[in-house]
């Protein structure tokens, strides 16, 4: 199948030139790039380079001083809330470190519409051998990220969701990679947009963006 085809077929997240300034300084270089439904990208910056800026942007949470963010065309800041989860972003979705993790759980099963009952966070808990009262702070990397994305997947409308920066949780590129190809290859097929910093290596195959003016695909 041809990739103008793939682009008609598939829901697609669009980012066209955003940008968004605070005074004299750039929160978010002008950047562009383009996921689709079922489809892994990163894009990559300097550590405090635009990535939570991005991430709001992308979800319709920021004003804009430049450009614009579309799905499928419509650039409504409310179709874009419903429409992209935020996973752990710093300082937006990043859970307490000190609260019980059963606490943050709840949290998301009610923002999913889901009963938060005691089994069912146990159930999660236990399907990642996680204790009962383990804190934030002490789960794990790997199923951290993991529980918050499939968590967020479970938000009536979700159809992308943006990782930002799991290096910053010392996970390597391999491990969020596979976090991000599973869940973009689940049922629903979400587009997962993962940034992440100049540093890493990204496998050939994975669609590659620069937070900034240059855009490279």
């Amino acid at each position: 199948m041809s990739e103008d085809a793939v682009e008609e077929e598939t829901t697609r997240l669009r980012a066209l030139g955003v940008r968004v300034r605070q005074g004299a300084r750039d929160l978010l270089p002008t950047t562009s790039l383009t996921l689709h439904g079922g489809e892994v990208a990163v894009a990559v910056g300097p550590p405090g380079g635009g990535h939570t800026s991005l991430a709001l942007a992308l979800a319709g949470r920021l004003r804009l001083d430049a450009g614009r963010v579309e799905l499928d065309g419509d650039a409504s800041p409310r179709l874009l809330q419903a429409a992209v989860a935020l996973v752990d972003v710093p300082g937006v979705s990043e859970p307490d470190e000190v609260v019980p993790f059963r606490t943050i759980l709840g949290e998301e099963l009610a923002m999913a519409k889901h009963r938060p009952s005691a089994a069912a966070i146990d159930g999660w808990l236990g399907e990642y051998d996680l204790a009962t009262g383990i804190t934030t702070e002490a789960v794990p990397p790997r199923p951290r990220l993991e529980i918050l994305a499939r968590m967020a997947l479970l938000r009536p409308g979700t159809r992308f969701l943006v990782l930002t920066y799991p290096e910053r949780l010392g996970l390597p590129v391999a491990l969020w990679l596979d976090i991000a190809n599973d869940l973009a290859g689940s049922q629903s097929r979400p587009g997962v947009l993962v940034t992440a910093s100049r540093a890493v290596t990204i496998p050939a195959g994975v669609r590659r963006f620069t937070i900034g003016p240059t855009e490279e695909a």
